[in-house]
């Protein structure tokens, strides 16, 4: 004859088993929202110091390339190893602009002021040096862009496919630009905040962040474009709804204007950050031009050569990244790749957000480059979120999801040595 246990003895055994299965610590008590983007931030910038680092420790590098005629003094210690190259390139220009303003030379009036502004306040309230200042601003901001991308695909689409996007995304070859001294991670961190709060309804946070973005890059007032649309979708077509929300997002187009004031008191002309583009060897060309003129340019001899002698010692070879670096190979690749994905997200995603991609995708084919056609091309797509959500949604089946982020990974390694030694990516 068994006798049972008493009902309150049972709760408490089942209480204790249930204690002991459900995990402890700070990080499993941490929302998902919050979690998915700590742990790929987390691995993204663990990879970034190791590539890092290996290339600063063994790959041959080219000499460092000056903006117009600036170099920055060398770190020392282990920034110098490990964060020095994420200062290469734009990051010259970048600290330039911060230590010495806009009049050193027009071609700088390319590069847009928020960044670099925020440099110089950094270095002025820390002593550090304004490119360190940058590179965290850029680590710190990525974090938050990726809470916001996450909780924002998540709110239309659902856990699984804001967690594969957000690591398609941290994980994407030339993702490394994230914590690098660019504008990406400030940038992707405005347009997505000012895109959530419009979709959350808070209107008046929206049109700041967008002012924001509006003034961190060129193309920072396209995010009026899915503003507007999730304004009509949310209130309708009849002004008398949303005039007075329309009224604060304007804010977004005027708030470059402040800058141009500013390049006309330096310079005489408020438009010299347009004109300066001829400086920069862009020209205006239709987006199949300039596709057509990228594949003109393709030069594979890299790959012969490679074919020919198949060795670690020829892939590692300074000529073979050389003309690798200025093939027009990877423009080529991750534009014939990204046009039918933009058909794709304008299928699959909320139009508010796919209009939006693919204009901001077509918009550099307006002006592509007599040096590299498509140059850049891998760079600006990793800002529009919206192909990430389409990425995620056509990597459904787990293993193929797998395969691409391998493929990915291996990708971010090579390029991340390639820019850390001052070979040409993007």
């Amino acid at each position: 004859m068994t006798i049972s246990q008493p009902r309150p003895a049972r709760a408490a055994r089942r209480r204790r088993v249930e204690t002991r299965r459900r995990p402890h610590g700070w990080w499993t008590s941490l929302a998902p929202d919050l979690r998915v983007p700590l742990a790929a931030a987390a691995v993204h910038l663990v990879l970034v110091l190791t590539f890092v680092g290996i290339a600063s420790t063994w790959a041959a590098s080219l000499p460092a390339v000056p903006a117009v005629g600036y170099y920055l003094r060398p770190m020392t210690g282990l920034a110098h190893t490990f964060l020095q190259p994420l200062r290469n390139w734009d990051g010259f220009w970048y600290t330039l602009i911060a230590e010495r303003g806009y009049g050193v030379h027009p071609a700088a009036t390319a590069f847009w002021p928020l960044f670099p502004l925020l440099m110089r306040w950094g270095h002025t309230l820390t002593g550090w040096s304004a490119p360190m200042v940058g590179i965290v601003i850029a680590n710190v901001a990525f974090v938050g862009a990726l809470i916001l991308v996450y909780r924002l695909i998540r709110l239309e689409y659902g856990e699984q496919i804001a967690t594969r996007a957000i690591w398609l995304l941290a994980l994407f070859p030339t993702a490394f630009y994230f914590s690098a001294a660019y504008t990406e991670s400030l940038f992707l961190l405005l347009t997505t905040g000012a895109i959530y709060c419009g979709r959350t309804g808070r209107w008046g946070r929206a049109a700041l962040l967008g002012a924001l973005a509006a003034v961190t890059r060129n193309t920072g007032a396209l995010v009026l474009l899915p503003l507007l649309l999730l304004l009509v979708q949310q209130h309708g077509w009849d002004p008398r709804r949303w005039w007075r929300i329309g009224a604060q997002l304007a804010v977004i187009g005027v708030a470059p204007v402040a800058f141009l004031l500013h390049l006309d008191q330096v310079w005489g002309d408020p438009l010299v950050t347009l004109h300066v583009q001829k400086e920069w060897a862009r020209y205006q060309a239709l987006p199949w031009q300039s596709i057509r003129e990228g594949l003109r340019q393709l030069d594979l001899s890299w790959l012969d050569q490679l074919s020919a002698h198949p060795t670690w010692q020829t892939l590692t070879s300074t000529d073979v990244r050389w003309r690798f670096a200025e093939s027009e190979t990877y423009d080529v690749f991750i534009t014939l790749l990204f046009l039918p994905l933009a058909v794709y997200t304008l299928l699959k995603v909320r139009a508010a957000y796919s209009l939006y991609a693919v204009v901001a995708f077509v918009l550099p084919l307006l002006s592509p480059s007599e040096v590299h056609p498509l140059m850049s091309m891998p760079r600006f797509v990793i800002v529009l979120f919206p192909f990430f959500i389409a990425l995620a949604m056509l990597l459904r089946n787990r293993y193929l999801y797998g395969a691409v982020l391998v493929l990915s990974l291996l990708q971010f390694a090579a390029l991340l040595i390639q820019f850390s030694t001052w070979f040409w990516v993007a």
